[in-house]
């Protein structure tokens, strides 16, 4: 009977895990891609609402003390941006076009609603 027991429990878990590990694979993608938008601070973003050329200075000071970095992109989707852990000067470039619009070149991960870039590319966006 213990066997059995032992046996049931081993395959709920190996279950358990074969569902978490599928679904963690579908909340991100290795595949590099490229989006085009608004650098944001997301601490003034979300509450306020503010961006764009008149936000810019404010942005920028924002992002380089610390504040949350993101992507707006014309259809109004935000991304969160994210150094990438083997090199993160792309993403530490972005600080300096906080308020302007950049190209930004990364992976994408999703989980609970929340988008990110991790971020491998950027520049200034034509």
């Amino acid at each position: 009977m213990k066997k059995i027991l032992l046996a049931t429990m081993m395959l709920g878990l190996l279950a358990a895990f074969g569902l978490t590990s599928t679904t963690l694979a579908e909340d991100s993608s290795d595949a590099v891609m490229t989006w085009t938008g608004e650098v944001i601070d997301i601490a003034c973003y979300i509450p306020k609402g503010a961006k764009g050329e008149a936000h810019a200075g404010c942005a920028k000071s924002c992002v380089k003390n610390g504040q949350p970095m993101g992507l707006l992109t014309d259809d109004g989707v935000v991304y969160l941006l994210t150094a990438d852990h083997k090199d993160g000067a792309p993403f530490e470039a972005l600080k300096d076009l906080a308020g302007e619009n950049a190209s930004v070149t990364g992976s994408l991960a999703e989980k609970g609603g929340m988008k990110m870039i991790n971020v491998t590319g950027s520049k200034a966006a034509a």
